[in-house]
């Protein structure tokens, strides 16, 4: 269950982050409506995630434990950035049809590529860091780690360029621009209010 949870973690984190990356670009060189569109959609769970991290004890774990976690969920950050990578070839290739898969393998059989590299890596480290106790095999899990990592910001560079495919062509119709984001900013008021009301409501005690 741990590593479970420092895998959400790290895949959280990242998909947080590429997702601030994508409102960045839609502001600066696209459609600043979808930018502000893509914003307020990250606020939602970004404002529910933290409200709940305030409201509830996180007792933290100490030690090699919290370590083996913080490695383990690197492997969420590199699935993230690869599905991201996937999520843009898609848009850029079969939507747009402006782009071309450069992997020798073809699109999308090239995803089977990136497949037989994530799936036994992030199977070993998981091996590593929760079946094993030895510190050799702790050790043995950092270099994976960072090999890992450089795997994925490879993918996370290939998805910003085919994000760009998408700021280019990109936009938000006028006509739905006022109804979308007034959709949005009720919603960004009511999950978080929702969700306090919920974890105020007093439990029912039956004698």
């Amino acid at each position: 269950m741990q590593s479970l949870k420092s895998l959400a973690e790290g895949f959280l984190v990242a998909a947080g982050l590429i997702w601030l990356l994508n409102v960045a670009a839609l502001l600066w060189g696209g459609d600043a409506w979808l930018g502000l569109m893509y914003l307020l959609i990250l606020l939602i769970p970004a404002v529910s995630l933290t409200y709940l991290k305030l409201k509830t004890q996180n007792r933290m774990f100490a030690g090699a434990q919290e370590w083996r976690g913080l490695l383990f969920s690197v492997q969420g950050i590199a699935l993230a950035f690869w599905l991201y990578d996937i999520a843009t070839t898609f848009y850029a290739i079969n939507i747009t049809g402006l782009a071309v898969e450069l992997n020798p393998m073809g699109w999308p059989w090239g995803i089977l590529g990136a497949m037989a590299f994530y799936v036994p890596t992030q199977g070993f480290a998981y091996f590593l860091l929760y079946k094993q106790k030895e510190k050799v095999a702790f050790l043995a899990s950092v270099p994976l780690t960072l090999l890992t990592l450089a795997m994925g910001s490879m993918n996370l560079v290939a998805g910003a360029q085919n994000f760009q495919v998408f700021v280019n062509t990109a936009i938000l119709n006028v006509s739905m621009r006022t109804g979308v984001i007034t959709l949005l900013l009720t919603m960004n008021l009511a999950v978080p209010l929702t969700l306090k009301r919920m974890l105020t409501k007093p439990l029912k005690v039956t004698a």
